[in-house]
C-alpha cells in the first residue's frame, strides 16, 4: 500500500471532501444517540450512556477539526485522538449496559467508530486506516470478552467476536482502499502528465530556442540598428557617437543578464498577467532549487495575491534565506503582502490555497493580522 494519502497528492480533492467528512461524524452520533434511546430498557448507568455519546461526539470534533484546511494536512496524532476517543466511547457504552447487554448486534460502537475511519480516508494513507481499524477491532473484542456472559444467544464467543468487529474492519478496509487506489491513480496521472511535459519540452526546445534569439534581434533592431544608421549617414564617428554607444551596450549587457539570472519568481512578479508585483530577496538563488510542487503551489497563491482585493497586489515581498552548505541546509522562507481586509476576510479568501502551501511544505506557518499577511516556511534544497 501507498504511504502516501490523497490529501498528499490531491490537496484541493481532500479540501472538496470536507462535507463527506463532517456528514460521517454526524450520521456516527445521530445513529449512536437513536441506537441509545432504541435500547435505553438495557442501560443501567444513563451516566455512562451519555459520556459515550459525549465521547464520541467529541471524536467526530476532532476529526471535523483536524480536517479544516487551516490544519492541514491531517496528522498521525489526530487519527490516533479519533480511535482513542471512539474507543472510549465503546467502553462507556459497554459500561452503561453491563450486565444487560443481551445482543451484539445491536451496539452502535462497531459501526459509529467505522464510520469516523470512513471520514479519514481522504486524508491519511491506507496503512493508517487499517492501523485504525485494528486497533478498534482489539478494543471491540475485548469488549465482548467481557459481556459474553450476558448474552442469550447460545453460540461460541467467536460468533459474537465477528458480529461485533465486522461493521469497523469493513468499513476502515473500504476507507483504506479509497485512499490507496485514489493515491495510486493520482501518483500515475502525475508520472504520465510529467513524461508527456518531458516530451513537450524536448520537441519545443529548438522553438524556444529561436523565440529566444528573435527577442535578441528585436533589441538589436530597436537600438542597435538605428544607431548605426545614424553613423553611416553623418560619414564620420564623433565623440558623441562614441558616448552612445557605449551606452547602448552597457544597457544591453545589463538588460540580457538581467533576464538571465531572473528565477522563476521574479518571472512571475514581472508577469503583467499576474497582476502581482514586488521584491524578491534571493541571494542565494534558492527559488531555482525548490520543486515542482513547490513551485506550483506558491505560483498559484501568488496569482490569487493579484485576483483578490483582500490584499495590496503589488506589495508581495519573498524572502529566501539558506544555510552556508547548499546540499546540506534547508531554505528559509518568508512571504508578506499587505492586507487591504479583516484577518477572518484573508483567512476566507485564501484558505484553499494556504491548504495547499501547506502540505507541501509542511511547516508553514501563516500570521494573517493586519497590516500584513505573512507565511514562513522551509524546505530542503533540490
Amino acid at each position: 500500500m501507498t504511504r502516501r494519502s490523497p490529501q498528499q497528492v490531491d490537496p484541493l480533492g481532500a479540501l472538496s471532501s470536507r462535507p463527506v467528512t463532517a456528514l460521517a461524524a454526524v450520521a456516527a452520533v445521530v445513529y449512536a444517540t437513536v441506537s441509545t434511546v432504541l435500547t435505553r430498557d438495557e442501560i443501567v448507568m444513563p451516566a455512562a450512556a451519555v459520556g459515550a455519546l459525549a465521547a464520541l461526539g467529541a471524536a467526530g470534533v476532532v476529526l471535523v477539526l483536524a480536517s479544516s484546511p487551516l490544519r492541514a494536512p491531517l496528522t498521525r496524532w489526530s487519527v490516533a485522538g479519533v480511535v482513542a476517543l471512539g474507543a472510549l466511547a465503546a467502553v462507556l457504552a459497554a459500561v452503561a449496559s453491563a450486565g444487560h447487554n443481551s445482543m451484539v448486534r445491536d451496539d452502535w460502537a462497531s459501526l459509529a467508530v467505522g464510520l469516523l475511519l470512513v471520514g479519514l480516508a481522504p486524508y491519511r494513507p491506507a496503512l493508517d486506516l487499517v492501523a485504525a481499524g485494528l486497533a478498534s477491532a482489539v478494543v471491540l473484542t475485548a469488549i465482548v470478552l467481557v459481556e459474553r456472559e450476558a448474552f442469550l444467544t447460545d453460540v461460541p464467543v467467536l460468533v459474537f467476536v465477528v458480529v461485533a468487529v465486522t461493521p469497523v474492519l469493513a468499513l476502515s478496509l473500504a476507507g483504506a482502499s479509497f485512499s490507496a487506489a485514489f493515491t495510486t491513480l493520482v501518483e500515475r496521472w502525475i508520472a504520465g502528465a510529467s513524461s508527456a511535459r518531458q516530451a513537450s519540452a524536448d520537441e519545443f526546445r529548438s522553438s524556444v530556442a529561436r523565440s529566444v534569439q528573435q527577442d535578441r534581434v528585436t533589441i538589436l533592431n530597436r537600438d542597435v540598428a538605428p544607431f548605426f544608421g545614424e553613423v553611416v549617414a553623418a560619414g564620420v564617428v564623433t565623440e558623441a557617437d562614441v558616448e552612445r554607444a557605449r551606452r547602448i551596450s552597457a544597457d544591453l549587457r545589463s538588460t540580457m543578464v538581467a533576464e538571465a539570472d531572473r528565477s522563476w519568481l521574479e518571472q512571475v512578479l514581472a508577469d503583467p498577467a499576474t497582476r502581482v508585483s514586488g521584491v524578491v530577496v534571493d541571494v542565494g538563488r534558492a527559488a531555482g532549487r525548490m520543486t515542482a510542487a513547490h513551485r506550483t503551489s506558491l505560483r498559484a497563491l501568488l496569482v490569487a495575491f493579484g485576483e483578490s482585493d483582500a490584499v495590496l497586489p503589488d506589495t508581495v515581498r519573498i524572502e529566501l534565506e539558506q544555510g552556508l552548505d547548499a546540499e546540506e541546509e534547508r531554505v528559509e522562507a518568508r512571504i508578506s503582502v499587505a492586507t487591504a481586509s479583516s484577518e477572518s476576510a484573508v483567512r476566507h479568501r485564501f484558505a484553499p490555497y494556504l491548504a495547499v502551501v501547506r502540505i507541501v511544505f509542511d511547516d508553514l506557518q501563516v500570521d494573517p493580522a493586519p497590516p500584513l499577511l505573512t507565511l514562513r516556511f522551509s524546505y530542503d534544497q533540490h
